[in-house]
């Protein structure tokens, strides 16, 4: 049991560092230069609307407000539990409006400002897309986050996340047994989604915490069918 929780652990650390990665990305792709983030249109020089993702003047893109908030960003509701629909549909119409593709033939200013836009409302929508990503960009936003030592010190959670993975291990060619583990670990994931929306409405950043940690292994083990899915071009 020792030697399988060590292994656990160090798969938790992993993942958690590609998070934190990841998240720095997100964090120094929002800082841009001020000078555009003015309420003067970099442009024409008139007076412009600081939060207008176009000048009203001249309807040159002015490059994004700095924020590190992806809820303002794409104007929802700031909570665990999100309208996914409607963060697609933003998300389309922001593409819409500011991908690179549209400003081919503008000045390099407005090129660049636009690949800069789009790169990160594109980071921005993954991560809130993502159950895990917008629990800890949530956790984030709220001044707390998961530490590298932090891990689960529940021996049957472990147990329990050994013979899922021992499963998927002796499933490899089982493609209905694979699908099977899957439904299973799905339903896992849905009941620690609702546990976390619930820790977040009641403002217990421990619990979300734990709960955010939980969901690191079994969305682990729901990334490794996923790919042998993908090798094997089979459809879930």
């Amino acid at each position: 049991m020792e030697r399988y929780s060590r292994i656990l652990y160090q798969l938790h650390r992993v993942s958690l560092q590609k998070y934190q990665t990841f998240t720095s990305g997100l964090i120094s792709s929002a800082k841009f230069s001020t000078k555009n983030s003015s309420n003067i249109c970099w442009k024409c020089g008139k007076d412009k609307t600081s939060i207008a993702m176009f000048c009203e003047k001249c309807h040159s893109i002015q490059a994004p407000v700095h924020t590190n908030n992806y809820f303002k960003m794409f104007e929802i509701e700031e909570g665990y539990s999100i309208d996914t629909n409607l963060l697609k549909d933003k998300f389309r119409k922001y593409q819409n409006l500011i991908h690179p593709d549209k400003f081919s033939n503008k000045t390099h200013e407005e090129q660049t400002i636009s690949a800069e836009y789009s790169s990160l409302i594109n980071k921005a929508y993954s991560s809130l897309m993502s159950p895990m990503k917008r629990a800890e960009h949530l956790l984030q936003l709220k001044g707390e986050m998961i530490e590298e030592s932090q891990t689960v010190d529940e021996p049957n959670f472990l147990m329990n996340i050994m013979s899922m993975n021992e499963e998927v291990d002796n499933a490899q060619e089982d493609v209905v047994k694979l699908k099977e583990l899957n439904e299973k670990n799905r339903n896992e994931l849905n009941k620690l989604t609702k546990e976390i929306d619930q820790h977040f409405k009641n403002g217990d950043l421990k619990a979300a915490k734990a709960s955010i940690i939980k969901l690191k292994y079994f969305t682990s083990i729901s990334n490794r069918i996923n790919s042998i899915f993908r090798e094997a071009g089979v459809a879930d």
